[in-house]
């Protein structure tokens, strides 16, 4: 017996797979999803491609930072060697004793050399070695400039410490010893000696101090313009004795507070001015009777 034909109409009709049962259908496909190569996931990275990777990142990474360190050396060692950076002058603001043509040859400035190259903290530091220096700050302003901004010290009152004159601050402090040749007529603190200082620095400041307050409040009368304040004699229990004008008057203070003591002063310096006369010792020292005053004719 023949088999029969398994074409019908003349169209062929697949079998169906093996694992469907005769007379069920397959079923059809998921939504979304296609059957082919490409939905396959791609293989993982091998532990050698990774290390392949970063080293090709950090031999690139290396590159940049080389190029880059190559060009600021490059930009650095022309700053410090082109003559387009030469020092060409020096501005100084804050300095009175302390001219330009001092400042330079204090700080080691030489002109024509390069900007860049010089030492500002050097040069700071050179100008603090100038007793008269109190801050010194050196900058440089693009082209060829050297600013250099002072404060120097002033010089209120001289301190016979020992037998060698020193110029004293208003707060007290000795910063340099008095030249011959310094022109400077400023009042005379004494009592405080040189092993003083040198055994309590600042307590010795600040008796100078004292004295220096005590012209400072006699300054402010107007008796000071007529008799101007010339020494401050410091006692070692804390009073002074103020010598004023050229004649030299002297005014026993005793300890402080000076100022009610200092006017008092005045009003007996006036009357006896407009009567022709001037005292040679008035006393204003006595502390049980503060009201008092006794006066000692010449």
């Amino acid at each position: 017996m023949r088999a029969k034909n398994p074409s019908v109409h003349g169209a062929t009709v697949s079998a169906p797979p093996e694992d469907v049962a005769v007379g069920e259908s397959p079923a059809p496909p998921k939504a979304g999803v296609r059957a082919s190569a490409a939905s396959t996931p791609a293989p993982a990275l091998g532990a050698l491609e990774r290390v392949v990777l970063a080293a090709k990142l950090l031999v690139g990474l290396a590159v940049v930072v080389v190029s880059s360190s190559a060009v600021a050396y490059s930009l650095h060692r022309y700053a410090l060697t082109t003559h387009r950076f030469a020092i060409e002058r020096v501005e100084v603001t804050g300095g009175r004793r302390m001219t330009p043509d001092k400042v330079r040859v204090a700080a080691g400035v030489e002109t024509g050399k390069n900007l860049f190259a010089f030492d500002t903290r050097e040069a700071e530091e050179k100008l603090l070695k100038d007793p008269w220096v109190s801050s010194a700050r050196v900058t440089r302003e693009l082209p060829g400039t050297l600013r250099v901004d002072l404060t120097e010290r002033e010089a209120f009152a001289v301190a016979i410490l020992g037998d060698r004159p020193f110029l004293v601050t208003k707060e007290g402090e000795p910063f340099t010893e008095l030249r011959a040749d310094e022109p400077l007529d400023l009042p005379v603190l004494t009592g405080v000696s040189a092993q003083a200082l040198a055994r309590d620095r600042a307590g010795s400041v600040e008796r100078l101090k004292t004295g220096a307050d005590l012209v400072r409040q006699y300054e402010r009368l107007s008796t000071s313009r007529a008799h101007p304040a010339q020494e401050v004699a410091l006692g070692a229990s804390g009073d002074a004795v103020l010598t004023v004008g050229k004649s030299g008057i002297t005014l026993e203070l005793g300890r402080p507070p000076y100022a009610r003591k200092l006017a008092m002063a005045e009003r007996v310096i006036g009357e006896l001015a407009r009567k022709g006369r001037a005292p040679g010792i008035v006393f204003l020292d006595n502390d049980a009777h503060p009201e008092r005053v006794v006066v000692r004719m010449r």
